[in-house]
């Protein structure tokens, strides 16, 4: 079990005191306004806060779902490259094959 034995409350707690620490308690100066909204107020801060939602979405760009990542480009122009190096002749056979047809 961890003691903070530097904090002053727990020194008096642990080491006794010549004096007893006894305090009167304060009320605060004021209490703190409760602000009530009325179900229109409510009504209207969720119709501004929802135009602003669509106002943003309208400007918002759409996103592009229809670009292709360019490692994958370039991982399949080396393999297209690298399958028609070893094989040139029997691809090139197989795709006249194709548009003979």
């Amino acid at each position: 079990m961890v003691v903070e034995i530097d904090n002053p409350a727990n020194r008096a707690m642990h080491y006794g005191s010549d004096r007893i620490l006894v305090q009167s308690i304060e009320l605060p100066e004021r209490l703190p306004q409760k602000v009530v909204y009325s179900n229109h107020e409510a009504d209207l801060a969720y119709k501004r806060i929802e135009q602003d939602i669509y106002d943003g979405q309208r400007k918002a760009k759409p996103r592009s779902n229809t670009k292709f990542p360019t490692v994958l480009k370039i991982i399949g122009g080396a393999i297209a490259l690298a399958a028609v190096a070893f094989k040139g002749k029997t691809i090139l056979k197989f795709i006249k094959n194709i548009f003979k047809k």
